[in-house]
């Protein structure tokens, strides 16, 4: 799959330069200059965007991806970048994109605090090269190998810890990752060191302060998406998170501007289509498709000809699906598709929050516990030990792997290991988890805070994989709720605030008030979609145990026992849940480890298109 959208920096005025634009060029022959530096090529890729650059007395800077600066503006901000010596002065504007920033022996390179905008480098054609995405870079420097250590993870659910998500390395051999939030810094010499330059924010705002703040945020997302476009796409799902981002955007765009697409559910008691028909209804002129069960193809459809991505990543295991949904928004003139994706990271908060909470606050503590009680039917004790905080963030870590069944809340969700992974996968997924655990440090000492911060990151890396897949069909998608000001408007709030037993999603609700039909405000039901997935796979899994079958790629990197998969697969019908999960991410680990290695999936699925 040819990418819509990458960049790669290339090394300064070296001969090396010159042969790493070569080999750019030959793994994409459709690569162009995007940017250039004392006249000489700086920046490479492809860019559906014109590309924002100032220099400043034998400094450069450069912004790649969504956002509001113009070059005058670039220009004004540089001085502060440079006093800095990061680019951190770079990234306070509304918008996804990279900053990099080039002086006369250093290059600083960062994405986004979420990670919808990552930063890799590996050595091309003998000399250090930045870029946004893994498999480019290994392609570039001719060395596309798998790394299994690395891949392990992806086995475990729901994710991977983040310690181990954000160590450094990536699907490939010999290509590093810079973790979000933090720039890489390049020396002539070729040493890269990496600082970080954003830190989650303490959450001590209360609720009158909050709900503007995060008002104006989501407002800044959506603007820089939609400004100048056409017609906006907006996936309506009739939940809050989707209608809040459809409702700023008929207030920015108008309704002649505006096409609201949902995807009906196939569960009869999902409730959500009617939201979404009661969330359209007030915008006159804006277009709302509905899309009802049996018009778009089923989850997994195409299998066999997934997308090639970066990474695992859910997505690439139903193309026809996601292609259908794409070229349907496209088809109406569409080329920003923006997507409510990341509202539940933010807005619900991890149960531990009650511990911060009871210090400032018992009464509260004490009613949300009570709430949470009856809402989930157990007694009042039971909620606050599952609240009591999880410890020492490193000692978590380092156990994290022998929790077996413990369902209680820590510092992140899981790890689940799946029964089948071997004893060689076992034994190099904890020493990967005790090479982390030394000084291993949380994204805030709060625990609720780390969560939250944690789960959209771990959001990011599966939506930006979305973006380079629906690239090719003329679709940019839009994740307002990742935005770093979004992220700190919402996070920066009190946990209290955020979510409640009593209100679903409360600071949401009162950022949106005026905005949000108030009958959508006070909605307590929340479609889920767990039913959809099961009808779909239940179909396919004779077709998954024979992908898991014949020449498995997992079981050749000796990552799974094939006796173990197959007696799990056989019993897929009647298993638990967490199990149900974990056989869906082998399923997607198998089907991105083929495609790295080039090697066709077997045709597993019927040539005529199964829907749902």
């Amino acid at each position: 799959m040819t990418l819509a959208e990458w960049f790669a920096v290339l090394p300064g005025a070296s001969p090396a330069a010159q042969r790493a634009s070569a080999q750019f060029q030959a793994v994409d022959p459709g690569a162009q200059v995007l940017a250039r530096r004392d006249g000489r090529p700086w920046l490479i890729g492809r860019s559906t965007r014109p590309m924002t650059v100032a220099h400043i007395a034998g400094v450069s800077a450069a912004l790649v991806g969504t956002h509001e600066l113009g070059e005058k503006q670039l220009a004004q901000v540089l001085p502060a970048a440079i006093a800095d010596s990061t680019v951190a002065a770079l990234m306070g504007w509304a918008g996804s994109y990279h900053a990099v920033l080039a002086t006369g022996s250093q290059t600083w390179v960062c994405g986004d605090a979420a990670g919808m905008r990552p930063v890799f480098w590996t050595q091309v054609a003998g000399a250090v090269v930045l870029g946004d995405h893994a498999r480019l870079l290994a392609e570039a420097a001719g060395t596309v190998r798998t790394d299994a250590s690395h891949l392990a993870l992806h086995l475990l659910g729901p994710v991977p810890p983040l310690a181990l998500a954000e160590s450094g390395s990536t699907p490939y051999e010999g290509v590093r990752a810079v973790p979000p939030g933090s720039a890489a810094r390049v020396e002539e010499s070729g040493r890269v060191t990496v600082r970080r330059w954003w830190t989650v924010p303490d959450d001590e705002r209360a609720l009158p302060e909050a709900a503007p703040v995060l008002r104006d945020a989501l407002r800044h997302a959506v603007a820089v998406r939609t400004g100048g476009e056409p017609l906006v796409g907006c996936e309506l799902s009739g939940g809050a998170d989707s209608t809040a981002v459809s409702a700023l955007t008929y207030a920015q765009v108008g309704g002649k501007r505006l096409a609201n697409f949902t995807r009906a559910p196939a569960d009869p008691g999902n409730d959500d289509t009617d939201w979404a028909r009661l969330a359209a209804e007030p915008q006159f002129g804006a277009r709302h498709d509905i899309l009802e069960v049996g018009a778009i193809p089923a989850q997994f459809a195409g299998m066999d000809a997934p997308f090639v991505l970066d990474a695992p990543s859910p997505s690439a295991s139903s193309p026809q699906r996601s292609a259908f949904w794409w070229r349907h928004a496209a088809a109406t003139g569409a080329r920003v598709l923006l997507s409510g994706k990341g509202g539940d990271e933010l807005m619900l908060t991890a149960l531990p929050y009650l511990a911060h909470t009871r210090r400032r606050d018992r009464r509260t503590s004490r009613q949300h516990a009570k709430g949470w009680a009856a809402l989930w039917g157990v007694p009042v004790k039971q909620v606050r030990s599952q609240a009591a905080a999880p410890g020492p963030y490193a000692a978590w870590l380092a156990g994290c792997l022998a929790r077996g069944r413990d369902e209680s809340f820590g510092w992140e969700a899981g790890p689940y290991l799946p029964p089948w992974l071997t004893k060689s996968a076992r034994t190099m997924l904890a020493d990967s988890v005790s090479t982390a655990a030394v000084g291993a440090e949380p994204l805030h000492d709060r625990p609720h805070q780390h969560t939250a911060m944690a789960a959209i990151r771990a959001l990011a890396r599966w939506n930006r994989l979305q973006v380079d897949a629906a690239g090719p069909f003329g679709i940019r998608l839009g994740y307002p709720y990742t935005d770093q000001q979004v992220i700190e408007a919402a996070l920066a709030t009190r946990a209290e605030a955020r979510t409640s037993p009593y209100q679903n999603k409360p600071l949401l609700t009162a950022a949106m008030s005026g905005i949000v039909p108030a009958a959508h405000l006070a909605r307590r039901t929340k479609g889920g979609y767990n039913a959809d997935t099961a009808a779909a796979t239940a179909p396919m899994r004779e077709t998954f145990a024979r992908l898991l079958d014949h020449g498995c790629q997992l079981a050749e990197y000796g990552l799974i026992d094939a006796d173990r998969l197959r007696l799990a697969l056989a019993g897929w019908d009647r298993t638990d849940e967490r199990t149900d999960l974990l056989l869906h991410l082998t399923v997607m680990c198998e089907i991105w480890a083929r495609t790295a290695s080039n090697r066709p999936l077997p045709a597993l699925v019927s040539s005529v298109e199964a829907r749902c």
